[in-house]
């Protein structure tokens, strides 16, 4: 069994202009494989007037998914914090478009039996259980139904792998978590996977801080803080204003090739990709993979408190130049990033 996870895909309700978003497995050069990836935005025609604790709403085109139609079939995750952006109406739609695609999804439904439910891949080469959560801190509509599957508690999470072991080979838990832009997990992240791994599961993947992290072996449990986006449309406003504009960091995007055998514990392959004028290629300099690789480093040095306090450290420099560099001048130039502090002044 080998399975290609990538990062986050989300095509703007403006972004129809032909996009070449070629299968990650056709672009690595073998098309057999199957994906699963994270479908970010709900596609449909309405934003929904409801506002979200934090953060805008935005739209996928309802004709999105079409471009995604050469990576059938493969499995989708939906359980995002913008996956009701459009309403119940566009994630009906968003459900509906998948799946006569050709794709298996998990993460959000319209029932409460089709939120929580698990995706089992089945082969002779074993039985994979894949869950799929969004956490409160990436301000989803929370425990709305219908709607994403939303983060049980740690209590709830270690019951469902203990469960799921019992049915499955493995299982691959991919969750929508953390904070955005930061190129290292928080504390309590890696407090959440050591628990997870503990109780039995084998694989952790995250989305939502478009940009690559680090990554480590907690026991046999191999954890992927965040993969970074595969693709992610830029928005402007009516008034032709950047709404949403991604920084080189935000455009490398790492791919896991898993290889699952019975009676093993998974292995995996680091893949790059880069997205760039409209479409995503396979990365020649490697980026995402050297980035995985050094941003893995510190969570071999540090662990606990010692972690906290590098962590605390970290962050704070990072806030003062990291963020200002890396998604302020490098994202817009110069002039736009100065431009942009003008008009906050």
């Amino acid at each position: 069994m080998q399975l290609i996870c990538v990062g986050d895909v989300a095509i703007s309700e403006g972004d129809m202009g032909d996009p070449e978003l070629k299968s990650p497995s056709e672009l690595i050069g073998n098309n057999e494989k199957f994906v699963i990836f994270n479908w970010e935005l709900a596609a449909g025609d309405r934003i929904n007037p409801s506002p979200r604790s934090s953060g805008s709403r935005y739209l996928s085109n309802p004709r999105a998914i079409e471009h995604l139609r050469s990576w059938a079939p493969g499995f989708t995750t939906l359980a995002t914090n913008h996956i009701l952006d459009a309403g119940e109406d566009g994630l009906a739609n968003t459900l509906a478009s998948l799946r006569q695609t050709g794709f298996q999804t998990l993460g959000a439904g319209m029932t409460r039996d089709e939120v929580n439910q698990t995706l089992f891949w089945e082969t002779d080469g074993g039985v994979l259980a894949i869950i799929n959560w969004v956490f409160p801190e990436t301000h989803p509509d929370w425990m709305c139904i219908p709607g994403p599957n939303c983060w049980p508690g740690m209590d709830q999470a270690e019951e469902t792998i203990i469960h799921l072991k019992q049915e499955a080979d493995w299982v691959l838990a991919i969750v929508h978590w953390s904070d955005e832009l930061f190129p290292y997990p928080r504390p309590e992240d890696r407090e959440t996977a050591k628990a997870l791994a503990k109780a039995g599961l084998d694989v952790l993947v995250g989305h939502h801080p478009h940009v690559v992290r680090g990554m480590e072996e907690i026991g046999n449990c191999l954890v992927f803080y965040s993969l970074g986006n595969y693709y992610f449309s830029d928005y402007k406003d009516a008034q032709n204003k950047w709404l949403l504009k991604w920084a080189p960091r935000s455009r490398e995007g790492l791919g896991l090739k898993f290889t699952f055998k019975k009676g093993s514990i998974p292995e995996y392959e680091l893949l790059s990709f880069w997205q760039t004028l409209g479409k995503v290629i396979d990365d020649p300099k490697r980026l995402a993979a050297k980035r995985t690789i050094n941003n893995s480093r510190p969570l071999k040095l540090y662990s606990g408190d010692d972690y906290i306090k590098w962590y605390i450290s970290k962050r704070r420099i990072f806030n003062q130049v990291g963020l200002r560099w890396h998604h302020g001048v490098r994202r817009l130039g110069l002039w736009g990033y100065l431009s942009t502090v003008v008009e906050r002044v």
